[in-house]
């Protein structure tokens, strides 16, 4: 009986394709980020728990797509979330008819 071979894994390009595209990415790549040639290098030392912490939330190990992945969302953060958070209680004690003046 041969033996089977088990699939390769994933390497590169390949395995950065294989990578879920996070709000950031798609935000990134909506505003134009992510055209062009990919010329940056980057050489860096990072926590391994903060890595592979990063790499299953995109579902890689692609160095490269875990970079962008986090870069992206860096390049896309708004203040919406931040602000809510330091103004946690605050509109709920407004009167209300200071935000019935409100136009959203």
């Amino acid at each position: 009986m041969a033996a089977t071979k088990s699939p390769r894994p994933r390497r590169g390009a390949a395995a950065a394709g294989a990578a879920k595209a996070t709000t950031g990415l798609r935000i990134a790549a909506a505003m134009g980020l992510l055209a062009g040639p990919k010329t940056k290098h980057f050489n860096a030392k990072v926590s391994p728990k903060l890595f592979q912490a990063a790499a299953e939330q995109i579902g890689t190990t692609s160095p490269a797509a875990v970079i962008n992945a986090a870069l992206a969302s860096l390049a896309t953060e708004d203040e919406l979330g931040p602000w809510l958070a330091r103004n946690w209680g605050v509109l709920a004690d407004a009167p209300v008819d200071l935000l019935d003046q409100i136009d959203l």
